[in-house]
């Protein structure tokens, strides 16, 4: 199965390390963008498992990220996390209307982000299945 491949768009350098370093030592493959058209090149180019996006960005905002990886064929099903210092209902739910799989409010607890992505990542693969194997049918 090998190790999965999480990508961290965020503009704060500190976060971005904080983070990197987190999923690392948690046994996942990092890499990190500082800007929204950064993020969007190292998606296609490097196929993350799932991508932690910042919403307040200079430049791309997170949900215009979030927009442009949904109309990618080649970043389309990658799952978007969104990670938000500001957590209130119209932020989700612009996130969720961009695409997004999940949103996280700053701060959290790093526990809860690793769940996250765990859950994340194993329903996108699930849905990745074909059809006939999902409903136990052999292929």
């Amino acid at each position: 199965m090998g190790e999965k491949r999480i990508l961290i768009v965020e503009d704060e350098a500190d976060t971005r390390t904080a983070l990197r370093e987190f999923l690392e030592r948690s046994g996942y493959l990092a890499a990190e963008a500082a800007d929204g058209l950064a993020g969007l090149a190292q998606a296609e180019s490097w196929q993350p498992h799932a991508i932690l996006l910042d919403i307040r960005m200079p430049g791309l905002d997170g949900y215009e990220v979030c927009r442009r990886l949904k109309a990618n064929p080649a970043t389309k099903s990658i799952p978007v996390i969104v990670v938000t210092a500001v957590e209130d209902a119209p932020v989700s739910r612009l996130a969720y209307e961009a695409g997004a799989m999940a949103c996280i409010g700053k701060p959290f607890r790093l526990e809860a982000l690793l769940a996250m992505i765990q859950t994340t990542i194993a329903g996108a693969e699930r849905r990745a299945r074909p059809k006939a194997r999902r409903n136990g049918n052999p292929p």
